[in-house]
């Protein structure tokens, strides 16, 4: 059987109340994946990776982002990446607009616009590209102030 944590335990392994975490379920923002029972004598019992969740939804939410926005994201996450995608397998960004997954090819995809493609450009590799080619055709241009 899978480990499980109730909501109270939930809230204090992310700092989040109790009546938060209740609208974020009832709302189906997130579920309570291992036991999801309301009323007397049942307790809504969490997994893992529904904490994890919990905790991302959490600094969304301190990042300005809307529930709104965080609940399409969070469709599309399932929609685009798979329902068998491991969210922790999966790196989440935003600038405060928008919500962008990088995916385990480093494919980075704009979530709130239907599964965009985002293009990215790391200068490291650019920089080492750029110099070996001059190197190579000009080898009396590269000084030790391009290093």
């Amino acid at each position: 059987m899978q480990q499980g944590y109730t909501g109270p335990e939930v809230c204090k392994i992310t700092g989040i109340s109790y009546r938060q975490l209740d609208h974020w379920t009832s709302t189906k923002l997130i579920s309570a994946s291992i036991r999801n029972i309301k009323g007397s004598g049942f307790h809504r019992i969490y997994s893992f990776n529904d904490i994890v969740l919990v905790k991302l939804v959490n600094k969304l939410r301190s990042a300005g982002i809307s529930l709104q926005k965080i609940r399409i994201a969070l469709k599309n996450i399932a929609k685009i990446l798979g329902k068998n995608t491991n969210i922790s397998d999966v790196s989440v960004f935003s600038d405060g607009t928008s919500i962008y997954v990088l995916t385990e090819n480093d494919q980075m995809i704009d979530l709130l616009k239907k599964g965009q493609a985002v293009f990215g450009i790391s200068l490291g590799p650019v920089h080492t590209e750029t110099e070996a080619e001059i190197l190579s055709l000009y080898p009396d241009k590269i000084s030790s102030s391009n290093r």
